[in-house]
């Protein structure tokens, strides 16, 4: 190698040195930049000329800074609900504008906030894409899994309220057998009441009001009849001036209960009579009340007890289990369905308006799994029910699969949005832009959206980024390498002129 080339090849090895000095003083630089990919250099021998004898003529060495867009950081806490980071494979989706008209781009740089308008946006000034989801919980507008162009911008501004109405509820009840039997005077009107409150409509709190009055035998001496019932006032129907709760307007439900005193199935549920004006009843119940009240040892039931008189007086009574033609003196309502196992009663009645439906479950035929008739005190032993009043948004948050999580000051959430992962064959061939994003390239493959924790995708981390892969140490070392380097080819250099300085002065 001559002289000259010798000061070709060094000089290749300064710029190449050069070009990696750069690139660690831009990982260095950022060290502590929020999703940063470290950049890589990677050097390759340079050959003017080579032969089949293994001969050849060298030129030097040039580098490539690669960016490590594969290689990811560690994950942390931040506390802030509106950070994202993804563990494992994948990218978030962002576009440039708010309005999803501008070029989307992946990025691992999860520290967005909401901007005037409630738009989640980045630090670089990407608005994160997702899929909007409706109260229901399904997409709004599903373009496909694979459609970037189907995701927008994730807006927080646009969910504000929220209330929905009650539309089932479940109340199990215990009801002292004691109370069955005879007492001279008979206990209080209202010794066995408890109020439940529900949401209307509107979002609007509102009180059902459970009665259950005992049927009592007419003289002493008489066996226990396990006969209560059952009504339900509401405060939303009938006459709304009226202050009293048990106002016979407001009554939506009334229903008369028998219990099973014997057996294996004591105290629970054995007959219902409800508004059909059908008795329903387990066959094997029946047959034994049947039996008992044929033998005159068990009370005949006569439809639904009256609760004003304790049952023990109603309209012409009847000894045909089978007679619902006679019922108390009360007007008879609510749908029993023993199935389900649900009385279905109608709310908000007043006036024109008819109300609505409001299923609430009392519990099958033979079930402790609902209202009960045991030895012991009154008391409520289940009460459920769903529905909300009027809310405001409070926080949003992330979960592992991606949904976006809305939590209102009433309690209750539900999901907003739905982000996607990005996926790519070579997450390394994508285009790195500033900002620490990534254009979508050939080189990268054909992009799937995929829900977070499916198939190749990582899952998403709320209150946390995903920070810079960058090693400081790492960096220092291979800086102090860069530096001895770099000296050394240009000891070359300077070692290389001086050789072709002696070979000018050989000429004088």
């Amino acid at each position: 190698m001559t002289a000259i080339n010798a000061l070709r090849t060094s000089t290749s090895g300064l710029n190449a040195q050069a070009t990696k000095l750069s690139g660690i003083s831009n990982n260095i630089a950022n060290s502590s930049t929020v999703g940063y990919k470290r950049v890589d250099t990677q050097f390759e021998s340079l050959v003017l000329e080579g032969s089949s004898s293994g001969s050849y003529s060298m030129a030097g060495t040039q580098a490539n800074n690669r960016v490590e867009i594969s290689k990811v950081g560690q994950v942390q806490y931040t506390g802030t609900d509106t950070d994202i980071a993804v563990n494992g494979t994948g990218f978030l989706v962002v576009n440039e504008t708010s309005d999803s008209d501008g070029k989307y781009l992946a990025t691992r740089a999860g520290s967005f906030r909401p901007d005037a308008y409630g738009n989640l946006v980045n630090s670089a000034g990407y608005y994160l894409q997702g899929v909007k989801l409706g109260a229901d919980g399904e997409p709004v507008d599903n373009a496909g899994d694979n459609n970037v162009e189907g995701l927008t911008t994730v807006n927080i501004n646009n969910i504000s309220v929220a209330s929905a109405p009650t539309t089932e509820m479940r109340t199990w009840f215990n009801l002292p057998k004691t109370e069955t039997g005879y007492a001279n005077p008979p206990p209080d009107a209202d010794s066995f009441v408890s109020s439940i409150d529900y949401y209307d409509l509107t979002g609007g709190t509102q009180t059902l009001t459970y009665r259950f009055t005992p049927r009592i035998p007419e003289e002493d001496g008489a066996s226990d009849t396990n006969t209560w019932t059952l009504e339900i006032f509401d405060s939303a129907s009938g006459d709304l001036s009226s202050t009293d709760t048990f106002d016979t307007t407001k009554r939506v439900a009334a229903i008369g209960m028998q219990f099973w005193s014997t057996g294996d199935y004591a105290g629970t549920i054995g007959a219902i009579w409800d508004e059909s004006g059908a008795l329903l009843a387990d066959a094997d119940f029946l047959t034994q009340q049947t039996t008992m009240a044929a033998a005159g040892s068990a009370p005949v039931l006569s439809g639904v007890p009256n609760p004003a008189t304790y049952g023990a007086t109603a309209a012409s009574p009847s000894t045909d289990y089978g007679d619902t033609d006679n019922l108390a003196a009360a007007s008879v309502l609510g749908t029993y369905d023993s199935e389900t196992g649900v009385l279905t009663v109608k709310v908000g009645v007043q006036g024109g308006y008819e109300g609505y439906d409001l299923p609430i479950t009392i519990g099958t035929f033979n079930s402790f799994e609902g209202i009960t008739q045991l030895t012991g005190s009154y008391q409520e032993t289940k009460v459920e029910k769903d529905g909300s009043g009027f809310g405001l948004l409070e926080r949003v948050s992330v979960e592992e699969d991606g949904q976006v999580i809305a939590t209102f000051s009433n309690g209750k959430s539900r999901a907003i949005y739905e982000l996607k992962l990005a996926v790519f064959p070579n997450a390394n061939g994508l285009n790195p832009v500033s900002g620490d994003a990534y254009e979508m390239s050939l080189a990268a493959g054909a992009v799937r959206l995929l829900q977070p924790g499916d198939g190749a995708a990582g899952t998403t981390s709320g209150a946390s980024l995903e920070s810079s892969n960058v090693d400081i140490g790492t960096e220092l070392t291979n800086l102090i390498e860069t530096q001895r380097a770099y000296s050394s080819n240009a000891s070359v250099i300077r070692t290389a002129d001086q050789m072709m300085e002696e070979a000018t002065n050989l000429k004088r």
